[in-house]
């Protein structure tokens, strides 16, 4: 995972917007109903038909959406028929393979909230969310996550972002209440992120190759720049060119018509990344005809199911997570021995096995989107900025993401991202880096050359024979070491500086998301515009001294933990 600058991005290619994609929406949906209808004798989902019937397997029992009620309603906005679209939306939840219950309890959710709205009308917001706040506290997180899920998708449908702003502050009093945490922690993103990086540096096989090239790219692409998972498996074949500035890689975004935010349809990559692509593509070339860039004739399991699918020429998302689940069980489990807990056959940690072998939750297909808006965040981008990169034509769909800041920086998972800028060789050394020990020497302590170097503290000793420190307490710089020993002595004072550290850290979390839900409500105001020289000026000073709090916090606790 890479950290994104804002300098990276200078070389951006903006294209004009375009009208939602319906044509190809609608051929997607088709696609993944028919494999979904034929999963299952019972499942009949046909797109042109207002009533599904899924089977819970579970349950051992049918269960049914009726779209019916939609069939009046048409979004004033954009003057779509919204029963199509809500339909188009539902095949992408059976395209993520979810329960019958699961998908019928998030379409049914919505399909009650769209009906009381009138398809999301300005003039119904404040009785549609109060029937949304009074509802039980089960079906009020149900109505948001299903709502907020299709704004997301088509953000068009609350166009002035009334709807997304007043679901999400719902949302997230429950979410705080009840402590629910969507993201996986900074150690699995980690492992994860280190397996990737050590397994595509050996000599693969052609079928591993073949079968596993979608998730070094998936890795490397949409940690930087967010992505949906249906956006990264529509890249075309033929999306990668080669300008003065490098090479271009034109994305396939999904848009709608809005007269504010031009979504980015184009990002310089990296020379590394461009020629892995094209080596990709020369060496897939022979399986046959490929609309996308990941081919899915290529695939060695690709011919099996060709009956199944309705055009072979495309690779899509359902495949994606096929592939994504073999990669954890034979790569990540069966060949660098890791354990998954939230498998049924891992419950329970081996008495006998290291910490440091235990993955608690998989990183799913669009986690990685999640990763590269709160990196974003972090950088100072202005919403309007950020909307461009994440394909937003609504800056309202940022709510989402301003929910996890805290848990992003909480997580330590910015200070993972600074151990990565601390040595960028990092995928070189693996001979043994899932050792605790050697892992805590390497990218932890890194420590100090100048070893006969032992200048005496108030607290501690300093490693650096001029003493240039750059902070005001000792305590917060590189060079700065303890013994164990004076550690035991002075760790209630050690203690209080960490502790005063964090509510520094926290404050700033505060106030950079204060400046952006600011930026949200008012980027029509000039004041508040992303042209706003000094509004930019705050948000990216803000941003620089969380880093800054983040690093100095980050290198205490390495230092402490390591003494404890």
């Amino acid at each position: 995972m890479l950290n994104i600058k804002k300098e990276d991005f200078e070389q951006l290619e903006v294209l004009a917007n375009e009208e939602f994609d319906l044509k190809h929406s609608i051929l997607q949906a088709k696609d993944a109903l028919s494999r979904y209808s034929n999963e299952n004798q019972f499942n009949h989902c046909e797109f042109n038909e207002d009533i599904w019937t899924l089977h819970d397997e579970t349950e051992k029992t049918n269960r049914y959406i009726n779209y019916d009620s939609l069939s009046e309603i048409l979004l004033t906005s954009t003057k779509f028929e919204l029963k199509t679209i809500v339909k188009c939306w539902a095949s992408t939840l059976v395209d993520k393979g979810f329960s019958a219950g699961t998908i019928t309890g998030k379409v049914n959710g919505l399909l009650q909230v769209v009906t009381i709205s009138n398809g999301f009308s300005n003039n119904f917001s404040d009785s549609s969310i109060e029937y949304i706040e009074k509802s039980t506290s089960r079906s009020r997180l149900s109505f948001c996550n299903a709502v907020l899920n299709f704004l997301d998708y088509f953000p068009d449908a609350d166009e002035e972002g009334i709807y997304t702003e007043k679901i999400w502050e719902i949302k997230s009093k429950i979410e705080k209440k009840v402590g629910i945490r969507e993201l996986p922690s900074s150690q699995d993103i980690l492992k994860f992120s280190m397996v990737v990086e050590d397994y595509f540096k050996t000599n693969l096989s052609d079928e591993h190759y073949r079968k596993y090239f979608c998730i070094y790219l998936w890795w490397n692409l949409t940690t930087i720049i967010p992505l949906r998972i249906s956006e990264f498996c529509d890249i075309k074949r033929n999306s990668l060119d080669e300008v003065d500035d490098g090479f271009l890689l034109k994305l396939p975004r999904k848009k709608q018509n809005n007269r504010r935010i031009q979504v980015i349809d184009s990002i310089i990559i990296p020379k590394r990344l461009a020629k892995a692509i094209n080596a990709y593509k020369d060496s897939t070339d022979k399986y046959g005809n490929s609309s996308t860039l990941i081919s899915y004739l290529s695939l060695p399991f690709g011919k099996q199911y060709l009956n199944q699918k309705i055009d072979s020429e495309s690779f899509d998302s359902n495949i994606f997570s096929y592939i994504l689940k073999d990669f954890y069980d034979e790569i990540v489990c069966k060949r660098y021995g890791f354990k998954i807990i939230e498998q049924e056959e891992v419950k329970v940690v081996e008495h006998n096995l290291s910490l440091n072998k235990v993955i608690n939750r998989n990183i799913r297909p669009n986690d990685t989107r999640h990763f590269a808006f709160l990196n974003l965040m972090t950088q100072g981008y202005h919403p309007v900025e950020i909307a461009r990169l994440g394909g937003h034509v609504s800056i309202y769909s940022q709510y989402h993401y301003h929910q996890h800041l805290e848990y992003w920086v909480d997580s330590e998972v910015m200070e993972l991202m600074l151990k990565f800028n601390l040595n960028q060789n990092i995928g070189q050394h693996t001979k043994d880096i899932f050792d605790e020990k050697e892992f805590k020497e390497r990218f932890i302590l890194r420590p100090s050359e100048n070893k006969e170097v032992h200048i005496p503290l108030s607290i501690g000793y300093c490693t650096d024979p001029n003493q240039n420190c750059k902070v005001e307490d000792h305590v917060f710089c590189d060079a700065w070491r303890i013994t164990f020993e004076e550690y035991k002595e002075k760790a209630d004072i050690i203690m209080k500086k960490m502790n005063d550290k964090e509510n520094v850290t926290k404050q700033l979390i505060y106030n950079l998301k204060d400046l952006y839900h600011i930026a949200i409500k008012g980027f029509k105001n000039d004041l508040y515009s992303e042209k706003n020289v000094l509004f930019n000026r705050e948000l990216i000073e803000t941003s620089k001294q969380l880093k800054h709090s983040l690093y100095q916090l980050a290198m205490l606790k390495e230092k402490v933990t390591t003494n404890e």
